[in-house]
């Protein structure tokens, strides 16, 4: 073997054996490097195992008030928040979206690799999480649960994780309508349907397109680009999403432009709708006896109740509108005689009205001229003729304790008074009681059972209803031959104003006073005034 034959194999066995080592160290790097990895994975996977992905599509919707006619006119508990079906996202809502939270939705599976690449490379360049590249899917998760850890690895592969099991488990369709119903739009609303009402006082359905930018333009700082707080700054959100559309050739500039020019429509704060301070929380009460605590503070209730929206509107302007003494409270109830409806609740003078309810839960003495047709009704009811005008002599006709007896059967509780101070009216009711009693004698001795809550439902399925009740009170012999329509008079000590307005739909009755009694003063011209909106409202 010649020289050079024997040095040319020298080099090649050498490049061999360095081949061999590269690949050694190569494999077992990769296997040194894989079992870690495989370990995070299932560590990771193991974590996103404990959380229930029932969560996704549960969230806690409102309860909603509904009037006797169908009205929403207010809610109570749980979050303000009402929930949209997939079919009433408008299209150009969802083009919105996608162009500015996550071009690829519809095609990736969760995890967009290329937009997390590129978000890792400027992150590398910040050196610090400025950028998150969080599909949809990934913001969902990360809402659902909660995750509001500083940005850092952990979380995201944690939201990574739990990410892959929400699209296993959900279509693009339920993931997008989840996301759109959870997410938070600044000013109290959770979900795009709260928000659209709020802003716009339109339903999701019928959003323009300048309305479905600016929504979508929000929701990176729903508090900062609130259009109530931030007009500016919102209208630069809707900019941005206009431009991103205009960039993948979704839009043409021309039609980026008209959208600009479009009118919003927004609404003010003022602009409440049907919203009722009084008559939602006069159902609070109600609620906590029928339901328990987490039923009712998880939301999601829809509330059908006696609540007329028409009579409490009224009922609430009235209160407002009256000229009253400096501190003089005033508080006014109507009911339907035909099934124990409380149509309407007034407790206070108040705009926003605290938890004590004069309507409900004060009780004042009466006065001659507002107990002589429970007087009258009494007597009847014993075999005596009523005296007009003259209940202490009607009252006289029967034994005191009798009197009181058949006084409870009315709904009175009392404290009842002595003698002929107990057919003066010194008996200490409330605007419901007195209100049922009236009920009672417009009924034919039948006294009705008042009810706020008729019934109560949760998904379409009904979980409590309450039907009219009637409890014998007197025998129809006691009915009175003339049934005043209107009634008015001040208490014995002259600190109460009492009046009331019957009819066969109606009963409404109002009361003026200081909370600590004193004598009231009130002229002629407010006493008519009264006499006159109480008939207007129990002609409704």
């Amino acid at each position: 073997m010649s020289w050079s034959s024997y040095h040319r194999e020298s080099r090649w066995s050498g490049f061999v054996r360095f081949l061999r080592r590269v690949w050694s160290f190569t494999w077992k790097a990769c296997l040194t490097l894989l079992v870690p990895v495989l370990l995070a994975i299932a560590w990771y996977a193991y974590q996103a195992n404990q959380f229930d992905l029932a969560e996704v599509t549960r969230m806690p919707a409102r309860t909603v008030l509904i009037d006797r006619e169908g009205l929403e006119f207010g809610s109570i508990h749980g979050e303000n928040r009402r929930l949209v079906e997939y079919e009433e996202i408008p299209q150009f809502l969802k083009k919105c979206l996608f162009a500015r939270e996550d071009a690829r939705f519809l095609d990736h599976e969760g995890v967009d690799f290329l937009g997390l690449a590129r978000a890792s490379l400027r992150n590398l360049k910040d050196f610090d999480f400025t950028q998150g590249a969080s599909t949809l899917s990934m913001q969902l998760a990360r809402n659902t649960y909660d995750l509001r850890e500083k940005k850092s690895l952990n979380r995201k592969f944690l939201e990574i994780a739990l990410t892959y099991r929400v699209e296993a488990k959900f279509s693009k369709e339920e993931i997008l309508r989840s996301y759109l119903n959870r997410i938070y739009f600044g000013s109290g609303c959770h979900g795009i349907e709260e928000a659209a009402q709020t802003y716009f006082g339109s339903p999701t359905a019928r959003l323009s397109r300048g309305q479905c930018a600016l929504l979508v333009g929000m929701i990176r700082a729903p508090h900062a680009c609130s259009p109530r707080r931030n007009l500016k700054g919102a209208l630069r959100q809707q900019a941005e999403v206009l431009a991103r559309l205009v960039a993948t050739a979704v839009i043409t500039e021309e039609e980026a432009a008209a959208i600009k020019d479009s009118p919003l429509n927004l609404r003010t704060p003022d602009e409440g709708g049907l919203e009722s301070s009084h008559g939602s929380r006069v159902l609070r009460r109600p609620l906590e006896i029928v339901l328990s605590n987490a039923q009712i503070t998880s939301g999601g209730l829809r509330v059908i109740t006696s609540i007329d929206f028409t009579v409490q509107a009224a009922l609430e302007k009235m209160v407002s509108e009256l000229a009253l003494p400096i501190g003089c409270q005033i508080a006014a109830l109507s009911l339907d005689p035909r099934n124990g409806d409380i149509l309407g609740v007034v407790g206070c003078r108040e705009e926003r009205p605290t938890g004590f309810n004069r309507a409900l839960d004060s009780r004042r003495d009466l006065g001659p001229a507002m107990i002589e047709p429970l007087i009258g009704t009494i007597a009847l009811e014993r075999g005596h003729l009523p005296i007009a005008g003259n209940p202490v002599a009607t009252g006289r006709q029967l034994q005191e304790r009798d009197a009181i007896q058949l006084l409870s059967r009315f709904g009175l509780e009392g404290k009842f008074q002595q003698g002929d101070d107990l057919y003066r009216g010194s008996l200490s009711v409330s605007l419901l009681e007195l209100a049922t009693a009236y009920a009672t004698i417009l009924q034919e001795g039948s006294r009705p059972a008042p009810v706020f809550i008729r019934e109560l439902q949760r998904e379409g399925k009904s979980l409590f209803r309450r039907p009219p009740a009637f409890y014998p009170a007197f025998s129809k012999h006691a009915r009175l031959e003339v049934i005043p329509r209107y009634l008015s008079g001040l208490s014995l000590p002259k600190t109460d104003l009492w009046a009331a307005a019957l009819s066969e739909e109606q009963v409404s009755v109002i009361w003026i006073g200081f909370d600590r009694p004193k004598r009231l003063q009130l002229t002629e011209e407010l006493r008519e005034t009264i006499r006159r909106k109480l008939d207007a409202i129990s002609a409704k």
